[in-house]
Parts: structure tokens; C-alpha cells; sequence
């Protein structure tokens, strides 16, 4: 149900609630939320919908991802700072979404789907750059396939594991799954969007250490993919 009155910043910064604050990733912990309360509350009270964050965040991740293929070198700075308002706009939608009363299943729709155009778009468009500034000069495609593999190898990770958690009818059997893969999950919540993945993109960045970072996130990814796949499939059988 929507909220009819509004809160006040207090009320705003305190509707997040302690255990989501403890679930948060470091960066998310020190960086993000203390910069979201004073955004958040800003879209809050011109009467931006948390949706409609969702969809500006959505469109700037495609904004970075165009400037990281058709910009030149130089760009990739400004590509990188444009993700980590994308990481930033994630912690903004919750906090309207909370304010305003429209949490449920449409602003967590929403929400993934913020998540998951990052998680599609950005190592694919950092491997395209790559391959037009810096091929790798054995395999001038490799960084094509990488930035593939990863966002493949990513995403299947996250529907497979969603997917299997959806089909658990037992809801203690969901809590007891999520429980017992809580350490995973929270080193996956460490290297994803409001994690230390786009800080360390900015610093890859300006080091010129881009090659080194996509091949981590794919190693990463890939085989957290192949563990989860083999933990997963031995539930069930």
C-alpha cells in the first residue's frame, strides 16, 4: 500500500532498517547509502516514482556501455563514472521504493532488471573496447569472448539460482538455502553492482588495468556458474 504522508529525512534514512543495512555490501556500506539518503530523498520529495529511477538508471548503464564501444580511450573514465552513478541510482530506488510505499513485486522487477541490463551490457561493452584499443595480439577477438563469458556466465549463475529458490515451495527450505549459501552470497554481493564492481572499474580504468579486470570478473563469474550448476544439481538428485 502506498504511503499517503510524507517522511521526514530521519524517517527516510531509517525505513532502510538494520538488518538490510548489515546486509549491504562494504561499498554499498560506506559509499553508496550515505550518498543515496540525500539523492533519494531529493527524487522523495519532487515526487519521482522508485520505477522511474529504475528506468534512469537503466538508461545510463546503456549510456556507459555506448561510450565504453564508440568512445575513444580517453572516454572510458567518464564511462566508468557513469556506472558508479548506475551502482548509486540502485541504492536510490529502494529508498523511494520504502518512502513511497511500492515496494512489492513490480518495483522488484524492476529493480533486477536495472541489475541485469549492467550485468548484460558491461563486460560485453568493455570487451568490444578492448578489442578496438587493445588487442590482444595472439587472439585479437579474446576480449569479445571474455566480456561474453562473463556476462553469460553471470546471468546464468543468477537465473539458476533464482530460479531453484522460486521452485522450493517450502519457504523454511528457501531461508535454509539462502542461510547455507550465505557465505557465497555475500562475497557475490561484494563483487556485483552495489559492490566493489564499479569502483574497481573506475581504478582499472585510470591505471589502464582494464585487461586485468575483465579477465578477474570472468574467472569470477565462470566458475561460480560451474559450482553453483554442481551444488544446485546435487539438491536434487
Amino acid at each position: 500500500m502506498k504511503t499517503t504522508s510524507l517522511v521526514d529525512y530521519s524517517e527516510f534514512k531509517a525505513l532502510l532498517g538494520e538488518a538490510k543495512r548489515r546486509s549491504d555490501p562494504l561499498c554499498a556500506r560506506y559509499i553508496y547509502r550515505p550518498l543515496s539518503f540525500p539523492t533519494g530523498w531529493l527524487f522523495y520529495k519532487i515526487g519521482v516514482k522508485a520505477n522511474s529511477v529504475s528506468l534512469l538508471s537503466i538508461f545510463v548503464a546503456i549510456i556507459s556501455s555506448l561510450i565504453m564501444v564508440f568512445g575513444g580511450s580517453d572516454d572510458i573514465v567518464a564511462a566508468s563514472f557513469l556506472m558508479i552513478l548506475v551502482a548509486l541510482l540502485d541504492c536510490i530506488d529502494g529508498n523511494v521504493a520504502r518512502a513511497r510505499g511500492e515496494t512489492g513485486p513490480s518495483g522488484e522487477w524492476m529493480d533486477a532488471l536495472s541489475g541485469y541490463t549492467v550485468y548484460a551490457l558491461l563486460p560485453f561493452a568493455l570487451g568490444i573496447h578492448l578489442f578496438l584499443h587493445n588487442p590482444h595480439e595472439a587472439m585479437p577477438g579474446l576480449w569479445i569472448i571474455l566480456g561474453a563469458l562473463t556476462s553469460i556466465a553471470n546471468l546464468f549463475l543468477r537465473l539458476l539460482y533464482q530460479k531453484f529458490l522460486s521452485s522450493m515451495l517450502d519457504e523454511s527450505t528457501q531461508k535454509g538455502l539462502k542461510g547455507s549459501g550465505s557465505m557465497f552470497s555475500r562475497f557475490s554481493s561484494e563483487m556485483g553492482l552495489i559492490g566493489w564492481m564499479m569502483p574497481a572499474l573506475l581504478v582499472a580504468s585510470i591505471t589502464d588495468k582494464l585487461e586485468i579486470y575483465l579477465g578477474l570478473y570472468c574467472f569470477f563469474y565462470v566458475m561460480s556458474a560451474v559450482i553453483i550448476t554442481i551444488v544446485l544439481a546435487r539438491r536434487v538428485t
